[in-house]
C-alpha cells in the first residue's frame, strides 16, 4: 500500500465505496492494515430509478456489496445522502454542457464537487484524518510541497480525472492502489476473501439510465426546442438537417444521415445559430486551445509554461506551451496538431509524469 507522510498507525480513514472492485480491495487493505475504516458510499440519484446492470456505478445492488464487504472486513459502513448537491453540480452541469454545445464530462465533477469536497467535509465531521478512495494515482511530498504523479500502472492511471486537487486536499487524502495494477487489485481482493474480487468494471455515466446521452435530456426535459437545423459543411454549403445540435459531438462521424463523398466529422456544434458543422478528417485538427476555471496543484505558473498537455482521458500528452490570459484563462499551444479538440472537455497539463493542474476547454476563443 502505497504510504502517506501524515498517516499515522492507527488513524481513522473515510474509505469512499462504490461498490467496486477497488475501492472494495481499498477499504479491505486499510482495515488490514490497521486503521479506522470507515465506509462510506454516496447515494447520488434517486434510489428507486438506481440500475442494476453491468457497467453502472452506484446502483443499490453496488451499495449491497460494498456493504458486505464492511460486515465481512468488520467495519462500519454508511449510505450518505449526497442527492441534491449530485444534481446541482454535476447533473445540471452534464445537461447544459450539451445545450451550449460542448461535451461534458461529469466523472471528473463528481470528483471534484463531491469525492473529494462533500466527503472531505463529511470526514471532518466524523474526526476522520484523511478520505481515501480506489483512484490510481500517487501522492508524494518533497520540498514541502505535496506532488500529485501519475499511477505506477499506465494501463489504469487515473491522474487526468484528478486534476483539480491542491495542497490542501492532497493533505488529507489516500490512494492506497497507487502501487498496483488491475490484475494485482484482483489478486489482493481473493487473498482478502472479498466475494466480489472478479466482478466487472464500471464504465459508463452512472445517472443516464438511456442508451444515448440526448435520450437523456429528453427524458430530462431539457431539449431546447429549437428544432431541426443545418447540417453545414465548412465550405458554407448546407449538406442535410439535423433532428437538435445538443445530439452531436466534436468528432462524431456515425449518425449525421449526410450522403457525402468522403467521411464526414462533426467539427463545430454552434448553439446561436443551431447549426452542425462537418469536415473531412483534417479538420478535425486544431493547433490551440483556450481553457477556463483552471485549477493548480501548487499554484498558477507566472508566465509561460512548457509542459504536456492531454485533451482527453484516453489521449497521449502531447507537447505544448500554456500561456497565461488576462481574464484568468489559459491558451493552449501544441507543438503538433491535436485531433478532434472538444470544449467542455478537460485539458490537463504534466512534466515528467507529475500533474500540475488543469481546466475545461472553452468554446470561446481568445
Amino acid at each position: 500500500m502505497a504510504e502517506h507522510p501524515l498517516l499515522r498507525p492507527g488513524a481513522r480513514v473515510l474509505a469512499a465505496m462504490s461498490g467496486g472492485v477497488d475501492s472494495s480491495v481499498m477499504a479491505a487493505t486499510l482495515h488490514h492494515a490497521g486503521y479506522e475504516v470507515i465506509g462510506v458510499s454516496m447515494q447520488l440519484f434517486d434510489k428507486k430509478t438506481a440500475r442494476t446492470s453491468d457497467g453502472k456505478c452506484c446502483t443499490l445492488d453496488d451499495f449491497q456489496d460494498a456493504r458486505r464487504v464492511a460486515y465481512e472486513m468488520g467495519f462500519p459502513h454508511y449510505v450518505m445522502d449526497f442527492e441534491a448537491r449530485f444534481r446541482d453540480t454535476v447533473i445540471e452541469g452534464f445537461i447544459q454542457g450539451y445545450l451550449d454545445g460542448e461535451t461534458p464530462s461529469p466523472c471528473i465533477r463528481c470528483n471534484q464537487h463531491l469525492k473529494f469536497s462533500a466527503l472531505m467535509e463529511r470526514a471532518e465531521s466524523l474526526e476522520a484524518a484523511f478520505v481515501a478512495t480506489g483512484h490510481y494515482a500517487t501522492i508524494t511530498h518533497a520540498d514541502g510541497r505535496w506532488h500529485l504523479r501519475k499511477a505506477s500502472d499506465p494501463a489504469k492511471d487515473q491522474s487526468y480525472f484528478l486534476f483539480h486537487h491542491t495542497q490542501a486536499t492532497l493533505a488529507r487524502t489516500l490512494f492506497p492502489l497507487a502501487g498496483l495494477t488491475k490484475p494485482e487489485v484482483r489478486s489482493l481482493g481473493a487473498e482478502l476473501g472479498l466475494h466480489l474480487a472478479e466482478k466487472p468494471e464500471s464504465q459508463e455515466i452512472c445517472f443516464v439510465t438511456q442508451d444515448r446521452y440526448d435520450s437523456f435530456l429528453e427524458a430530462e426535459g431539457r431539449d431546447p426546442g429549437r428544432g431541426d437545423g443545418d447540417i453545414r459543411h465548412l465550405d458554407g454549403r448546407v449538406l442535410g438537417r439535423h433532428r437538435g445540435y445538443w445530439r452531436h459531438t466534436v468528432g462524431q462521424r456515425r449518425g449525421l444521415g449526410v450522403a457525402y463523398a468522403e467521411p464526414l466529422y462533426v467539427v463545430r456544434v454552434e448553439p446561436a445559430t443551431n447549426t452542425v458543422w462537418v469536415g473531412g478528417e483534417a479538420d478535425l485538427l486544431g493547433r490551440d486551445l483556450v481553457a477556463r476555471e483552471l485549477s493548480w496543484v501548487d499554484g498558477p505558473p507566472r508566465g509561460p509554461l512548457a509542459c504536456q498537455a492531454r485533451i482527453r482521458s484516453r489521449s497521449m500528452e502531447a507537447e505544448a506551451l500554456v500561456i497565461p490570459l488576462p481574464d484568468g484563462r489559459v491558451k493552449v499551444a501544441f507543438a503538433e496538431p491535436q485531433r478532434a479538440i472538444a470544449a467542455g472537455q478537460a485539458v490537463v497539463f504534466y512534466q515528467e509524469g507529475e500533474l500540475l493542474g488543469g481546466g475545461w476547454i472553452d468554446s470561446q476563443p481568445e
